[in-house]
């Protein structure tokens, strides 16, 4: 038995009355490693994306924009991380509405990985932000985000 019982790896005895699902699953520690690698890379991959953008890029461009001269849905998505991770959130949303809403979807699933990781623990019952009416209004968002750009609203 473990000397944090929050951390262990496996449910306690009264974690669910029998023939029922249990609300938390174990997770094995390749699998806890890999949310915790997950939940706290992403926050500094984003963090790092001003020293990126102010080197250029690394020679990577947007591949269609590309093929097809117009830029895509997320263009603009890493000059509005890097407006995010500096505070700006009007230059954030100046440079894609879109993307800056999928970009707040995107720390929410870096906390779960966090929370899960740290836990040992996966939830059975799906998180909210994983409901498919959650993808419809993220996607829906990027399109109707793009296409007002295309128009010159935003």
């Amino acid at each position: 038995m473990s000397r944090w019982p929050s951390l262990r790896s496996e449910p306690g005895p009264a974690a669910a009355p029998a023939g029922t699902t249990p609300a938390w699953q174990p997770l094995d520690g390749g699998a806890r490693r890999l949310r915790l690698v997950l939940g706290l890379g992403w926050p500094l991959a984003m963090a790092a994306t001003p020293w990126w953008l102010g080197q250029g890029g690394l020679g990577l461009g947007c591949g269609f924009r590309a093929l097809t001269g117009m830029p895509c849905p997320l263009c603009g998505g890493t000059h509005a991380c890097a407006a995010l991770v500096q505070g700006d959130w009007a230059a954030a949303w100046a440079a894609n509405p879109g993307a800056l809403v999928l970009l707040l979807w995107l720390a929410l699933l870096a906390g779960q990985a966090v929370v899960e990781g740290a836990l040992g623990r996966r939830r059975f019952a799906r998180w909210p932000w994983w409901h498919p009416a959650v993808f419809a209004v993220l996607g829906s968002g990027l399109v109707l985000s793009w296409l007002s750009r295309q128009a010159g609203l935003v």
